[in-house]
């Protein structure tokens, strides 16, 4: 049995979480459904994510503290070179996808052609994709700043919806 659309749906916005900007949330649903309608499977695994979320990611691999408390985890392999305040995670302006089988119910993470695929519909709607990167290649990774950069958004600019 084919995974539904709505389903899919229901599962991203869970993982966006309520920090997404509603401009990107809206933009990662429509990417997804449009994967779908083009036989591609698409979840969002990610979406805002916290200050301590983010020194937990950062913490990994490394000796890592961050407002008086440690973060270190040596014995998980490191997924970010962002700290705190350095992602756009951290202001809801970022998405994290991955694609899944027919029926929904197992993860891929392989970068072929319709990985691609979902990466340029991203594009299409207003996404910069970290596949695009010349430094660190960062595949399932989508954002959306509205030109905004780190020190504007940790002064309290907004992206406006």
């Amino acid at each position: 049995m084919t995974v539904s659309l709505q389903t899919l749906l229901d599962k991203s916005v869970k993982k966006m979480g309520l920090g997404i900007n509603p401009v990107v949330k809206d933009s990662a649903l429509e990417m997804i459904r449009r994967a779908f309608n083009e036989g591609i499977y698409v979840q969002i695994s990610a979406g805002y994510r916290s200050m301590e979320e983010q020194a937990t990611l950062y913490g990994q691999s490394r000796l890592y503290s961050f407002n008086g408390k440690d973060y270190s985890n040596l014995a998980k392999p490191k997924v970010t070179n962002a700290k705190p305040g350095q992602s756009f995670h951290n202001f809801g302006l970022a998405v994290d996808y991955f694609l899944v089988t027919e029926d929904g119910k197992t993860a891929l993470w392989t970068v072929n052609t319709k990985w691609k695929r979902v990466a340029a519909i991203g594009k299409e709607l207003g996404f910069k994709w970290g596949g695009d990167w010349s430094g660190f290649k960062d595949y399932p990774h989508l954002e959306m700043t509205g030109g905004l950069s780190y020190s504007q958004l940790q002064a309290g600019t907004k992206l406006l919806p």
